[in-house]
């Protein structure tokens, strides 16, 4: 008896709703149909942007690794200025450190047009902020034991002379002469560079660590060119649901 009294009662307020609904929509009919449009306006934006997003995922999971790519580290606390940089084609194995001229060029590109001289050239070019290095420390590299610190790694990214910058941290960590240091190494600048920002990359741009990939997407510390449909959600994505992957 109860259960059929709650169900009339339900009834009997949804007749209400919608008599009280149908006066509403006669009154403010005009509105209502633009509020209407709207709506589906953004549920058709919000599906085709979903497209997009799903069409540029595979054919990046297609694409990255059989292309050309550049990866670029800038200061962003000095104008951007271009610090190092690599090339990369994982199908062909090439992975190599870009020369003074190259990365030159690479930042008269970026600053002036965007990259857009040289970006049908590459299937992908990231900058990364030199910034960004602060989560990675370093124990060996070209098989030396070689112990850096993130602070350690930065001072030498930003330094014009990688060599002598890391044979003077060394020197004062092992009481070794800078010279002595200095000899041994048989790296140029640009390749110690680039050893330095391959170990950023092994830590960030592993599948295993995606959501420190996100975190430095979303927090602009990674740009990518061309910045398409997937990039462009994910900065977009807040920083809570980001965090929550890390």
């Amino acid at each position: 008896m109860l259960g059929i009294v709650l169900t009339f009662m339900v009834l009997l307020v949804v007749v209400i709703v919608l008599f009280w609904l149908k006066k509403a929509l006669f009154v403010f009919g005009f509105f209502f149909k633009i509020f209407s449009l709207l709506m589906i306006l953004c549920i058709a934006a919000s599906i085709l942007f979903g497209y997009y997003i799903i069409k540029d995922a595979n054919d990046f999971k297609e694409n990255f690794m059989e292309s050309s790519n550049m990866i670029l580290v800038e200061d962003s606390l000095n104008d951007g200025k271009i610090l190092a940089g690599i090339e990369f084609n994982s199908k062909e194995q090439k992975f190599d450190p870009m020369t003074k001229e190259q990365l030159t060029f690479a930042e008269e590109s970026y600053k002036n047009t965007d990259f857009n001289s040289i970006n049908d050239d590459y299937y992908k070019i990231f900058v990364i902020d030199v910034e960004s290095f602060g989560d990675v420390e370093i124990e060996e590299i070209a098989g030396e034991e070689i112990n850096l610190t993130s602070e350690e790694i930065k001072q030498i990214m930003r330094s014009d002379n990688a060599r002598r910058e890391i044979a003077e941290i060394l020197s004062a960590k092992s009481g070794e002469s800078i010279s002595s240091i200095e000899s041994k190494l048989a790296a140029s600048s640009e390749e110690i560079k680039g050893h330095l920002l391959t170990y950023y990359l092994s830590a960030v741009f592993n599948p295993s660590n995606i959501g420190q990939f996100l975190k430095q997407l979303g927090s602009d510390h990674i740009k990518v060119y061309e910045n398409t449909a997937l990039f462009k959600a994910i900065k977009l994505m807040p920083t809570g649901i980001i965090s929550s992957l890390i």
